[in-house]
């Protein structure tokens, strides 16, 4: 059954009709945050929500162990293209395949494997608007059942104009060439709060474009897009300049990739190491207040 393809995001009522469409795959890749006693902030795989009740036909990656280079010292560096490939392939996906993804907590664990997949070169990904909650407070079915499909063949293409390194980003801030996105927090941005980096505060001469001003608090859903371009045109770029978008370990900034490139901007790149690579380098200059 052909669809028309979906790059964004996509509605409930889309999913729901095409639940049992075998050019579609669905998956959860939910990573949630748990607070230790120490009152810090702990990664926690969704396997086990997963596990519990997950739209029916979903398979679950889970970013913390899959789709990343488990050779780097930093936690979620992408994995070459040959990894990803064979992944894909594993879950029954082609390069014919309408991926959707969806989370049961954070958001930007969604984007950032939209994000992998767009780097990878295929295109044919959206983002389940809402996620699990809308999909639960639509009082949609659930699954417990864990599902895998026959392997498919699938090829990667990597594209290089996605990603930003800490040399392009430090060229960047060095000469002006583009405009170099924090999607953290104000108290983050400042420095007045601290995730555990090398050093805290931002890149030095970067700005502030808090990825959460662009979902809807009290739904989960992305605002409409007339209110994400005016939150878009705060930056002051046009659509045919340079954005590179980094946060604390390249996550949350795929938040804001993926609504920029969502609203047409042309030339938008994640630094993918950020502030986990970038604060723990004494030479790269950072800011704080």
């Amino acid at each position: 059954m052909a669809i028309s393809p979906q790059h964004f995001l996509v509605e409930t009522d889309w999913l729901a009709a095409n639940l049992t469409n075998p050019a579609v795959r669905v998956l959860d890749c939910t990573i949630a945050m748990a607070k230790q006693p120490d009152g810090s902030w702990q990664a926690v795989s969704g396997q086990a929500g997963y596990d519990q009740g997950h739209i029916p036909g979903a398979q679950f990656v889970d970013l913390m162990t899959e789709l990343r280079d488990d050779s780097s010292s930093f936690n979620y560096m992408l994995s070459s293209a040959e990894a990803f490939a064979a992944k894909m392939a594993a879950l029954g996906i082609s390069n014919d395949t309408q991926v959707v993804i969806y989370v049961s907590a954070v958001p930007w664990w969604a984007t950032r494997l939209w994000w992998i997949f767009r780097v990878f070169g295929h295109d044919k990904v959206a983002v389940l608007n809402g996620g699990l909650g809308k999909w639960q407070a639509e009082e949609r079915a659930l699954s417990t059942e864990a599902v895998s499909y026959t392997a498919a063949s699938f090829s990667a293409s990597y594209q290089p104009q996605l990603v930003a390194d800490k040399a392009q980003v430090h060229a960047a801030i060095e000469g002006g060439q583009a405009c170099v996105l924090n999607a953290l927090s104000r108290q983050l941005f400042t420095g007045e709060s601290d995730l555990g980096y090398a050093r805290p505060g931002r890149i030095a001469g970067s700005e502030l474009l808090s990825a959460l001003n662009n979902m809807d608090k009290a739904t989960g859903t992305y605002r409409p897009d007339s209110e994400l371009a005016q939150i878009a045109e705060s930056m002051g770029r046009g659509k045919q300049e340079q954005v590179i978008s980094y946060c604390g370990g390249g996550i949350a900034a795929t938040l804001n990739a993926f609504v920029l490139m969502k609203l047409g901007y042309q030339k938008v790149s994640v630094y993918d190491g950020s502030l986990d690579e970038w604060s723990a380098d004494p030479a790269m200059p950072m800011e704080v207040g």
